[in-house]
Parts: C-alpha cells; structure tokens; sequence
C-alpha cells in the first residue's frame, strides 16, 4: 500500500494514536498531514494537536512554534492559546504566557482553568519583579555614581568615557535604573555633560535623558524643580530648554539633536508653564524668555537671529499665549522681514515655519494675521525654491481658514482659497516631490477644507484623493493627521452646535456674529462628497489609521470619519469590499468611551445589511458580537437600538458558535425587553433575533421555567397585525415547540386565546406565517396525545384538510406540505379515518 496522502484521514488517524498515549506515532501522522493540506483552517487545527504532543514530550520550543501557527491563523483558538501558555511557562517567559491566558480569558472569562492559571502566573510575575527590583536597587546605585565620576574625571581615558556613556544609556532604558539616575542627582549631571561642549558627551547625556523622560516632564522634580520658590532655578532650566527650541541643525556647531527634538522641548515648556500656580509665576516664565530671545539679536550675525527666531518657533509650538505675546515684540516683526528678504534659504525656511506657528491658533494671533499675509504672499510669489514656496503656502491656507466653516467669515477674496488648495492639489499630486513636501500640501488641505467650495474641488479631483491615500502608508506617520483632519472636514463628521432659531434671532438683535452655513455644506453635497471619497478608495486609508498610535491621531478622529461613511446603507458594501469592517473592530473594542459608542453603531450599520461572513472574515466576526451588545443599552438612542438588534439576528443566523457568544455577552434579557418596546421596527427586530437565538438550549430553558410570561407573550406576539412581527413570532413559536415537547402543551395553559390565535396563522395570506402556523400545530399534535384531540375536534381540522387539497403550486408548497403532514401524523395516531371512495 502507498502512503496516505489524505490530510483528514491523517489527522484523525495521529488523534486516535494521540488518545491511545502513542504521541510519536501522533507527531507523525500530524507531520504528513501538514505536508498534504492546503486548507489553511484545517492546517491550523493539525498545527495545535501537534503541538499539544509536543507539550507531552516536554519539547516546549515546537510546542510554541506550532501554537503559533495555529494562532496566526485564528486570533481567538482557545486550545492553541493555553497550549502556548503552557509552554513557553516552561521555558520560563511568564510574561508572554501570562498575555496568552489571560487573552483565554477574556474569551471564556468562566472557566476555573483559565482563571487559576491566570492569578499563579500573576503571582509568580510579581514576585520575580520584585526579586530583580531589590537586587537593582541595590546594586545600581554604585554603578551610577561610578559612570559619573568616569564621565567627569580629567584623566581617564576616552575609551572608559565612551564606556560609562554607553552604561548610562542602558540603565536608563530600565525603570529601576532610570530611577537610581534620577535620585542620584543624575539629571543636573547630565546637564553639565551637556554644558562641557563635547558632542560625544552631549550626545550621551541626551540618549540618557531621552530614557529618563518620565521624570524629566514632571517640573517640580528635575532641575525645573522648585522653579516657584528659586527664580534663579526657573532661569537656569528654562534657557537649557529654550537653547535646544532654538537650534538650526542647518548650522555649523548645533547640538547633534533630532528632528523632533524642537517638539519635545516645546511640549516640555508648555508642561512647565501650565504648572505654575500664578500669574506673578507665569509673568517672571514670560520675562525670562523674552529676555533670553532679546540677547539674541544681533545685527551683525545672521545665525544669533536665526536662533532667537527658531526659539520662538519653539515657544509658538508650546506656550502659545507666551509666545504670542513674544512675537508682537519690538524688532521680532523686522527681523521676521530681513529673514524672508534673506538670500540664504535656512533663514527663509526658519522665518516662514515661525509664521506658519504663529498663525496656528488665529483667534489669538491678531499681530500676524495683520502682519504675516503680507510676508507670507511676498515669500510665496518671489521664491523659487519649493519647500519654502509650499510652506509659504501653508501659513496662507492657515490664516485663511481661521473662521472655519462660517460661510460668513472669509479671510480671503473670493475664490481666493479655492486657488491655493489647487496649487496643494498639484504639489499633492507631483510624485517627484519628496514624501515630507507632500505632507505640507496635505497640511494646506487640512485647513482649506474648512471651505465647502474647497471640499467639493477637492472630492471632485480622485488623482488629488488617491495620492493623499497613498500617503498614509508612508513610514511618516505625522502624516496621518493631517489626512484625518481633511476627511473630517470633507464630511462634516465634526461636532457642531445646534443653532437656534430663536437665539440666532436674540443674536442679531443684540448685534452679535451669527455663522452662516455654506450652501455645499448641506446634506445633499455632504452625501455626493461622501459617495466621492468612498469610491477613490478611502477605507484603505482609514485601515492605516485604526493601526496608528493615539500620540499620532486620536481614536475619536478615527471614529466620527468612519461612522459618516457608514451612513447610507447603500455605501455599506464598499466600505465592506475594502476590508471597512475590520478595521473597525478595533475601535469599538478599544476606543475612547463615546468612540466606542460610534464605531460600534458604524458596525452594527455594517452587520444589520451585509453577510456577517463578508464583512467580517475568520475569527474578526466572533469580535463584533460585543459592540453590538454594547448598543442594547436602554441609554443609547433608537436607532442604535434598532441597527444593533437587525446585526445580532445576521449574527444569531449564522451558527451555534455565535448564538452561544450572544448569550455569552448577557444579551438575551436586553433583547427580550425590546421584544415588547412600544416602536414598532425595535419591537420587530428583537423577535427576528428572538427567532433565531431559540435553537439554544439556554433560551428554550427560560421559556419552560414557571412563573414568567415569556411564552405568553410570545403567543400574543403572534397575533399582531403587523406581517413582519408576526412572521419573526410564529418562527419563534414553530421552533421552540419543535425542540421542546413540553412548550408544544405549556402554550395550551397560558393564555386562552391560543387556539384562535393558532388559527388564524394557519389561514394566513402570508405563506411563510401560514406555514410557521402549521408546522407548530404538527408540534403540538406530536407533543402530546389528549392535546392532539383536542386540536383535531375543533374547526381547525377542517383548516388542516383544505390547505391539505390544495394543488401543488411553488409558492404555498411548504405549507400546503407542512398540513398533510399534519393529517399524516393524526391519522397515524387514529384521531381521523382515511377517506373512503
């Protein structure tokens, strides 16, 4: 005989020799199976029962590695997750085996197994933490002091320097050490090696303090410590900081710094300012880098300016209002002007990113808007050079977005807006620009498409909407703000206030701004925009930005743009095309707590009218049953509701799997409730789910326990005149006295109104409701001897035997079936005799 080439017939033949402790001969089987199989579900199932004899041979590493793949395959394999867990406790990484319990929990957060694996693990962890933390404790202090006294002895030797550089950098990328760092006076340390000059030595102190950050942000406890009570202490820390916002890394002789750096420094400014408790505080902040940028000027050395400037960059990035004030300073507009007039183009590109800081938040920016368009239009129109025309560009798209979408506040002439996003457009859609000159134009997007007539051009140019797409697969991934913002804009998915009539009428007689709406701003053109952007291929995009951190773009940005396109139903099916439903998964699970409000609704909108399988391929769909439980909430509105109920029953539709999850998440008494809401469609909808969920043995439970309604209301549900209602009942009932006998007579004993209700289903003109009714008459003739002839006594016998003669016809056929049948089943049990000719 040849070799089995049948990955099933190998699978089951390495089971038996798995039960019958044969695991060798097991791992064999498996082995060939795996080389056989192509189906990649099956291949998962073979990997974890490989991988489960792997465990039994105590060979923990295969055992990982083909838990892995199982895994790999099926996020939420139960089996193969503990296998993991279990071996690699083996090996020793309590860590990753506690992630992979404690995911088994999550999915079966009953089991005893799971949750007592979970607590040893957990107990086991904290006692190594605390283990490795006193031996760190006590041995990282001498070490510190050590690589401080290397560092700063006059006579060692370079290569012990670099060494205690380098040890320094590794503990402090360790909390314990981190920590002995900082309490061994470590930070005024680091600045000093930062004052020596050397740039090996800058380079170290700025490594080790980028590990230490966390205790660099809290001011009261670095060398900005006690800043309130020591001015001298505020003077000192505030001009390190103001001296690394300042650097030009253009410049011969800069500190060998990032290019976030200016960022970070600016964040830390503005944690400082925010901390200080009052106004004498912050004014004595605000003196000191006034003065600090005043010594910078200097008439005969062009970097000196260039520095003070970049520092009030840093400053506008930061404490805004400071640097506001800073700006209006005299001899800081005239150095801005001998800057853009400069024929050096690291003085242009310094002078204009100052602009376009100050023109951030417009409102307050009163000096530039006045000052800055001037300068801006001049560098914009003279310059050849693109990068500092497209950010010439930006800080006119800026300022002229500052009255945002108020049709009534233009900064610009008309038309004027529509024309600089067009030149973004270009550059936007120019491939030979470099990825960092492209984000600049979708930064000038991100502000112009406050104007409706921008976001229509915009729309309308899918060149223009499939590079800004492209670009959010770019490693830069800043980017990704800027193209959320322009989304958001483009669909009107941002908050807005609700105007009053009465109040615009109290606003104008008080002489007060009322906005205007643009006319492109109302529905029609938001859902033409809307259709627009799905189809350039925006889900592809999104994608991109569910998987990005928060620091880059918040999940509430996320969720309002992908709830705004799941609007129309009839754009469900792209969204689902492009992979839209997955994606949003992780927003409704993770996301902020009114965030997952939306993208739990964007999901159920999604689940209530497509295929479950589709939209939500493999293991995502069992995900998606929680988000949707989350919005039966009775403080959630209607439509979220009604939308959450119609995705369950797709959901409850598919398999047991899923049915059993859904009364897993404790949905069933919130979808009982809405079985008898007074609005007629969450009324419906709960039933059709109903409908399905009683093929479970837990919910047939509930309708034989005594003393409850369940079943009469459901009776009574079933003679509604609403069709659909009705419809979604007579399943339920068909099918509940189908699986249990003792529900077939219980429905004889809780309302009297059974049997005209029963009847009425039986001749109804809906043929699906005729055939439920019938199909429940065959239960209850089957279910119960005495019940049988009482059915058959009464007038519905006589309905029995006219749908029973009718002619076959495809239509009516299932029902037309379900009463010869019934017949069938009575004359079997001798309640009526044969017809004699």
């Amino acid at each position: 005989m040849g070799e089995i080439a049948d990955p099933v017939q190998l699978k089951d033949e390495g089971n038996k020799h798995f039960q019958a402790g044969e695991i060798d001969k097991a791992i064999e089987c498996y082995t060939k199976a795996i080389k056989f199989s192509k189906d990649k579900k099956a291949l998962a199932v073979i990997y974890r029962n490989r991988s489960a004899c792997f465990l039994k041979k105590e060979n923990y590493n295969n055992a990982v590695s083909d838990a892995t793949k199982a895994i790999d395959v099926d996020a939420a394999d139960i089996k193969a997750l503990y296998r993991r867990c279990q071996a690699l406790e083996k090996l020793g990484k309590l860590d990753m085996a506690f992630k992979d319990v404690q995911r088994c929990a999550t999915l079966e957060p009953k089991n005893k197994t799971f949750l007592e694996t979970l607590r040893r693990l957990g107990a086991e962890i904290q006692q190594k933490v605390m283990i490795i933390s006193l031996k760190t404790t006590f041995s990282t202090d001498s070490r510190v002091q050590n690589m401080f006294d290397i560092l700063f002895a006059d006579e060692s030797d370079k290569e012990k320097q670099e060494k205690a550089a380098n040890n320094l950098i590794v503990l402090a990328r360790e909390d314990a050490g981190a920590e002995r760092i900082f309490q061994n006076n470590g930070v005024p340390l680091l600045v000093q090696l930062i004052d020596t000059g050397k740039p090996d030595m800058i380079l170290a102190a700025i490594r080790t303090l980028s590990g230490i950050k966390i205790y660099i942000f809290d001011p009261y406890n670095v060398f900005l410590a006690i800043a309130t009570n020591i001015p001298q202490r505020l003077k000192t820390g505030l001009k390190k900081i103001l001296k690394v916002c300042g650097q030009v890394p253009d410049l011969p002789d800069q500190l060998p710094l990032t290019e976030n750096t200016q960022l970070i420094a600016s964040v830390l400014l503005n944690k400082v300012y925010d901390d200080l408790r009052c106004d004498p505080e912050r004014d004595n902040f605000r003196d000191i880098c006034d003065e600090y940028i005043k010594s910078k000027f200097d008439p005969n050395d062009m970097d000196k300016n260039i520095h003070a400037i970049n520092t009030l960059s840093g400053l506008l990035q930061g404490p805004f209002d400071v640097g506001n004030v800073l700006a209006g300073r005299q001899g800081v507009m005239e150095m801005m002007v001998a800057l853009c007039g400069s024929e050096r183009e690291v003085d242009q590109l310094v002078a204009v990113e100052a602009l376009i800081h100050a023109s951030t938040k417009t409102s307050k920016a009163s000096f530039f808007i006045s000052n800055g368009v001037t300068l801006l239009k001049d560098m914009y129109k003279k310059t050849k050079n693109e990068k500092i025309k497209i950010r010439a560009l930006v800080g006119l798209c800026k300022l002229g977005s500052a009255g945002g979408d108020d049709y009534s506040m233009r900064q610009f002439a008309e038309g004027s807006t529509e024309k600089l996003a067009k030149q973004c457009r270009k550059w936007l859609c120019n491939p030979t620009l470099d990825v960092r000159t492209r984000k600049w134009a979708v930064e000038g997007l991100a502000y112009l498409t406050n104007d409706a007539d921008v976001k229509d051009d915009f729309i309308d140019d899918e060149a223009a909407m499939r590079a800004m797409f492209e670009l959010t697969k770019s490693k830069d991934k800043t980017i990704l703000y800027a193209v959320a913002c322009t989304l958001v804009n483009c669909t009107n998915s941002y908050d807005k206030k609700e105007i009053i009539p009465e109040m615009v009428q109290l606003a104008k007689f008080s002489k007060q701004h009322v906005p205007e709406q643009h006319p492109k701003d109302k529905k029609d053109f938001i859902v033409r925009r809307v259709k627009k952007i799905l189809k350039a291929g925006v889900t592809s995009a999104l994608t991109v930005m569910v998987k990005a951190d928060n620091y880059v773009l918040t999940d509430q940005t996320k969720e309002i743009v992908f709830l705004a396109l799941a609007d129309d139903i009839k754009d469900r099916g792209t969204i689902v095309a492009q992979g839209g439903g997955k994606a949003l998964i992780p927003l409704a699970l993770e996301g902020t707590d009114n965030g997952k409000i939306k993208a739990s609704h964007a999901l159920a909108k999604i689940a209530a009218v497509s295929n479950p399988e589709i939209a939500f391929p493999g293991e995502r769909i069992y995900e998606v049953v929680r988000p949707l439980v989350s919005l039966l909430n009775t403080e959630r509105d209607g439509l979220e509701n009604f939308e959450a109920l119609l995705g369950l029953t797709n959901l409850a539709a598919l398999n047991d799997k899923l049915r059993v999850k859904i009364l897993k998440e404790k949905a069933l008494p919130e979808i009982e409730n809405y079985m008898f809401e007074e609005h007629d469609q969450i009324r419906q909808a709960a039933t059709e789910c109903m409908c399905n969920l009683v093929c479970c043995k837990e919910v047939q439970d509930r309708y034989l326990e005594d003393g409850n309604d369940k079943l009469k209301l459901l009776i009574l549900l079933c003679g509604e005149d609403d069709v659909q209602l009705q419809r979604a009942a007579a399943g339920a009932l068909a099918m509940l006295t189908a699986a249990q006998k003792k529900l077939a007579v219980k429905i004889t004993k809780v309302t009297e109104q059974w049997l005209e209700i029963i009847q009425r289903l039986c001749i109804h003109d809906n043929p699906e409701i005729q055939h439920r009714g019938l199909v429940t008459v065959f239960n209850m003739l089957d279910a119960d001897e005495q019940l049988a002839k009482k059915l058959i006594e009464c007038e519905l016998l006589e309905i029995l035997t006219f749908v029973a003669k009718l002619e076959d016809n495809p239509k009516k056929q299932d029902a037309i079936n379900a009463a010869r049948a019934c017949l069938s089943r009575a004359l079997d049990g001798g309640l009526i005799k044969p017809f004699s000719n």
